[in-house]
Formats: structure tokens, C-alpha cells, sequence
């Protein structure tokens, strides 16, 4: 992540050891594990964990583990019979939203009994310490008594509440649901019971709302912050004020957010902190009951950004903006590649553990080695343990396995097939070391780089885009965060590109540069014209010829260019110096671009796909 606002950061270090931070955060490293399907960010809870650790907005002291469920617990909310059919792949699998292995099968239902165990401990903690805590999983609101539905195998929230009463508490409590989906499980295994309000807005209903205490609002599709909070404001604190609850629970789902995956609501980041510090301000200023907040539904690689922005809101009073994915990735990469060495003639003995002999196995040429250094053996290595090949396990991709050949010409091509007949290409990366794509400096120069899910179908939120047979795979930043690491132990300068359309320069415009000021001016002029749209449409549009410069009256073609995404500071410097900058400014006045009339949409391959899984 790197210090990026040290004033901030001092400010937030002097407050977190005069006043420590008013968080409790519940956490296991197991959440990210056993996970199945390809719409998660498996690591979602860590992120969040790492940026709340190291902004000092909660104390390791702070973070609890929790213990899985025993069935004791689960069998006070869940029916025997039901309990009993988990043992069943295929009644797990149903669930799960796809065909599991009985090994896949055991994972999930393991994983449910450890974030139902995560929830129970956090409303200890909230009990105890009358804080907010916020557990980094659950919130698996869809599961009744006797039933599985939309990923949720176990009503963690039930659970928790069920063993409190069997505790002896008695005091109300209310369930605020904020997730996208209707808390249906929830409500209905508290349908009879006065004591627990279940109060929940969400798009469609799953269920009738027979419940003696409820509120149960459906507001549609296309849903926006305005509407939302309006909403909110108009309903919850009257419930608030009639139940007078002295422990909540905040189902505090992000999946409704514009950028989800799955979502069909239209909220902002900002809109998304609002509503989350309207609840807690609202419930606290009755009588200020602890709170457990729970993760819930969030889809995509951005989802833990919101709830992250929330908790820093929680602990310090302010907002904190995450860093980007690519730095939390590079953060996470740095710590586990601390041990990697330069070179293969330089053996370290903390150098993945192999000697010379082990790096080079049968290869004796250097020209057959990936940016003349690492063997297949040591890539392979690298990227088990930076979890890359984990995330392509949980694709159903059980049996990864990784080539490297040496064609003549440019570096050498890397390619991981999903199994060991090779049948289905997940990556290719053509790459090498270059001294002339960027004048006096080395760079990784990158000859194409392919990331496919052979499995995976298009759809309307996920159209083809040129060059694509198939969906990506979901590890652009992975690969890209690996590159820079490599970058970084081999001494070179940074990794260099040309991105032959639109939409693979648009991708990355936080962090590449054009080499040519007069390239990145207009680069940045075109984003700024086609700002409104979503980089497909965006792409779709360059390609129509609905971009047009003003001066001449010509549509703005694309025009592939040397890229480049600095490590050094010799790079760096390159892309970022007054005169560079100061050419970009002069070349984006210029570039007096405007869009049009914008192409008809043509039907994306495969945008006729069964029907959109429901998930938490």
C-alpha cells in the first residue's frame, strides 16, 4: 500500500495510541479457502483487514478468530433432516449454484460453520465491550430452518441469536438488512417471535412478509443513492423507536453498489457510507446498543473497497479512502516474495527453498528461461504461493498445469492449461527483457498478454470486447502485481506495451503512461469525451467512429502506442517530470474531441445466458 498521506497517517497513528480505535473486527484466515464460483473476490475479507491494520484504524489486539459452530448451535435454528442432507454434494451443490465434489462439497459446508461461528463471537464481543464489531464474513440471510438458498447454507444470524436466547438473553433485538436480496431466512425463522424485529430493504421479495415484527420494503430495479436513503430515513427510526432494540445486527451488504457484478441498484461509494452511518447513528441514539455488523452480499473486485470506506468511518470519525487493488495486491506480493533472489546463479538459501541445481532442473540454456532467470519449476512455485493458482483452482480448474517454451524471437511464452491434457488455454504471456522498447533503460516488454475462462459464457454486463474468445479470468491484477514484483527483484525498470485497442489502455490509465506526452495527452482526452460510458461501450464507440475531433471533423481512431507502467524511479521520473506533464497538458487542450451519435449496441455473444443466479 505504501505511506500515501503522511500527514494523515501520523494524525491517525497519535489518535490510535492516545485513543484507541472504537473497533472490533471478527476474522478468520480460512474465509477465503474453500470458497466456490467465480463473482467472489476471495479475498475481500483481507483486504479490508490489511487496510484497517495499516491505516491503525483497529488494533491487532482488536481482530478475533473465530471458532466453527457446533451443531448444537446450528440445530437451534435448523432442522435435523436438513442438517443431515448436507452430507449430500449434490444438496450442497444446489445451493452453491453449481455441481460440487464431495471434497468441494465438505469445504462449503465447513466454511458455513466457520462464519456462523464468526458471528456468534462477534455478538459476544458487541455484548461485552458495547462496541461496533464488524464480522468480515457472514450475513448468510437467505437460509430457513429447513432450506438452503442463494449460497447460504446456514443462517449465521439466527444461529447467534438463537444461542443468546438460549443464554438468557432476552432483550429485543432488531436485524437491519441492507443487502441487495431480501433477508427472507431470517424473517422467517423469527416470524412468530416479537422479541427479534427483522427490518429489510432490498430489490424483490423472496417471500410473503407474515412476520409479527417486520418491515419488509421492496423497491425495484435501478435503484440510486436518493431513493435509498429516503427510504431509510422515512421508515427506520420509527422501528427503531417502537422496538427500542439493546443489540443490532447490520447486514451490511455492498452488492447493491453500481459497480457489482451481479447488482441491479445504482449506489455510490459515498451513497454507500451515508446509509451505513445513518443506521449506526440511528440505532446508537437509542440508548446506544452494540452493533455486529456482518459482510454479506458484494460481488466483484471493488466490493471490499465499500465496506472498507465504512469501517474507517466507524473507527476514526472521517472517511478514508482504501488505496488501489493494484497496491493492496503489490502490498500482499511483497510480503510473500521477500525471500525471492535476482538471479538463478545467485542462490539464496531463502530462495523458495531450492538450490541451483533444483532452479535449473534439466534446462541448461539460459535462453529458455523466463526473462533469461526462472525455470518452469520456480514459476510454478511463485505463483502457488502468491495464491494465483488457488484462484484458479476455485474456478473448477482443479489440475492447473504451467509450460514455457522459448520460440525464437521476443522472450519466451508462458501458458497455463486447465488440466494435464492441456485442452482448455487459461493464460498466455508472451514476454522478455528489452533495452530498446524504452531508450538507456531495461523493461519487461510484453508481447501479448491472454487471460481466458473457457468455461465462462458473456453477458450483457460482461460483453466480448476485441480479441476475446472468452470471459477473462479474473487475475489481471494478480498477473500484473507478479510482473511488477519480478520487476523489482530483477532490477528492471518497469514493464512496457502496446495496447492494440482502446478498452486495454482504459483498463489501466491509473497506473500506465504513454512514453509519448503527445500519445497520453490525447489518450486522456479521449477518456475525458467518452467519460460517461463503461469502457465495452466505450471501446464499442472508438470503433464506430462516434468519437470525432471537432477541429477536423474526423472520427478519432485508435492508435496503438508504446506503453509503459514505471517501477524505477528512472522511469517513473520519465512519465512524470514538469515536461512531460506539462506536453500531456498542451496535447489534451488540443485533442478538442466530442461524442456523437452513439452505435447502435449489437447483441454480445452469449448475453442469452439461464437465468442470473440469486446470491446473499
Amino acid at each position: 500500500m505504501g505511506i500515501r498521506n503522511v500527514p494523515g497517517q501520523l494524525t491517525r497513528w497519535v489518535r490510535y495510541a492516545l485513543s484507541p480505535p472504537q473497533l472490533v473486527v471478527v476474522h478468520h484466515r480460512q474465509y477465503g479457502a474453500h470458497q466456490s464460483g467465480t463473482l467472489f473476490d476471495f479475498s475481500r475479507a483481507d483486504k479490508i483487514l490489511a487496510f484497517l491494520t495499516h491505516e491503525h484504524l483497529v488494533r491487532r489486539q482488536d481482530v478475533h478468530r473465530p471458532y466453527p459452530a457446533s451443531l448444537e448451535h446450528v440445530l437451534r435454528v435448523h432442522d435435523a433432516s436438513y442438517v443431515e442432507s448436507l452430507a449430500d454434494a449434490a444438496v450442497v451443490g444446489e445451493v452453491m449454484g453449481r455441481p460440487l465434489t464431495p471434497k468441494e462439497a465438505q469445504d462449503a459446508v465447513d466454511l458455513a460453520r466457520l462464519m456462523v461461528g464468526g458471528t456468534i463471537r462477534a455478538a459476544g464481543l458487541a455484548r461485552r465491550t458495547k462496541q461496533t464489531v464488524a464480522h468480515l464474513g457472514g450475513g448468510f440471510h437467505h437460509a430457513t430452518a429447513d432450506q438452503g438458498m442463494g449460497f447460504c447454507l446456514l443462517n449465521d444470524i439466527a444461529i447467534a441469536i438463537s444461542r443468546l436466547r438460549s443464554n438468557g438473553y432476552e432483550d429485543p433485538i432488531l436485524v437491519v438488512d441492507l443487502d441487495l436480496h431480501d433477508g427472507n431466512g431470517t424473517r422467517e425463522v423469527f416470524a412468530a417471535d416479537p422479541s427479534v424485529y427483522t427490518y429489510s430493504i432490498h430489490n424483490v421479495p423472496w417471500s410473503e412478509d407474515n412476520a409479527v415484527a417486520s418491515t419488509s420494503i421492496a423497491l425495484g430495479s435501478g435503484v440510486d443513492d436518493q431513493k435509498l436513503l429516503t427510504t431509510l430515513r422515512n421508515t427506520l427510526p420509527d422501528v427503531v423507536n417502537q422496538h427500542r432494540p439493546e443489540l443490532v445486527f447490520f447486514v451490511a451488504g455492498v452488492d447493491g453498489a453500481a459497480s457489482d457484478a451481479l447488482g441491479d441498484w445504482h449506489l455510490t461509494a459515498d451513497g454507500i457510507v451515508e446509509r451505513d452511518r445513518f443506521v449506526i447513528d440511528t440505532v446508537r441514539g437509542e440508548g446506544s446498543p452494540p452493533i455486529v455488523m456482518l459482510l454479506a452480499g458484494g460481488y466483484g473486485m471493488s466490493a471490499w473497497r465499500y465496506t472498507a470506506r465504512t469501517l474507517a468511518s466507524v473507527s476514526s470519525g472521517s472517511v478514508v479512502e482504501p488505496p488501489d487493488e493494484v497496491d493492496v495486491v503489490l502490498e500482499r506480493f511483497r510480503r510473500i516474495s521477500s525471500g525471492w533472489t535476482a538471479g538463478v546463479g545467485e542462490p539464496d538459501e531463502n530462495d523458495w527453498g531450492l538450490t541451483e541445481e533444483d532452479l535449473l532442473g534439466i534446462v541448461t540454456h539460459h535462453d529458455t528461461l523466463f526473462l533469461s532467470t526462472y525455470s518452469r519449476h520456480t514459476l510454478e512455485l511463485q505463483l502457488e504461493e502468491l495464491g494465483v493458482l488457488d484462484r484458479i483452482r476455485a474456478r473448477g480448474y482443479r489440475a492447473p498445469r504451467l509450460s514455457l517454451d522459448a520460440p525464437r524471437g521476443l522472450g519466451q511464452v508462458l501458458r497455463l492449461h486447465g488440466d494435464a491434457k492441456r485442452s482448455e488455454l487459461l493464460m498466455e504471456l508472451k514476454a522478455g527483457r528489452s533495452r530498446s522498447a524504452v531508450p538507456d533503460l531495461e523493461v519487461i516488454e510484453v508481447e501479448w498478454l491472454r487471460l481466458q475462462d473457457p468455461r465462462a459464457m458473456f453477458t450483457p454486463a460482461r460483453p466480448q470486447l476485441p480479441g476475446q474468445h472468452y470471459p477473462g479470468l479474473g487475475i489481471l491484477r494478480d498477473v500484473v502485481g507478479w510482473l511488477i514484483i519480478v520487476c523489482e527483484r530483477l532490477r528492471l525498470d518497469g514493464i512496457a506495451f502496446v495496447p492494440s485497442q482502446y478498452y486495454m489502455a482504459a483498463v489501466g490509465h491509473r497506473h500506465l503512461k504513454f512514453l509519448d506526452p503527445e500519445v497520453q495527452g490525447r489518450f486522456e482526452a479521449l477518456r475525458h469525451a467518452m467519460r460517461s460510458l463503461r469502457i465495452a461501450h466505450a471501446n464499442r464507440a472508438v470503433e464506430a467512429g462516434a468519437v470525432v475531433d471537432e477541429t477536423t471533423g474526423e472520427p478519432v481512431r485508435w492508435v496503438p502506442a508504446l506503453g509503459v507502467l514505471p517501477v524505477s524511479d528512472d522511469l517513473r521520473d520519465r512519465v512524470h517530470n514538469s515536461t512531460y506533464r506539462d506536453a500531456v497538458r498542451r496535447a489534451r487542450r488540443a485533442a478538442r474531441f466530442v461524442l456523437r451519435d452513439l452505435p447502435v449496441e449489437a447483441p454480445a455473444p452469449g448475453s442469452d445466458p439461464p437465468t442470473k443466479p440469486t446470491l446473499p
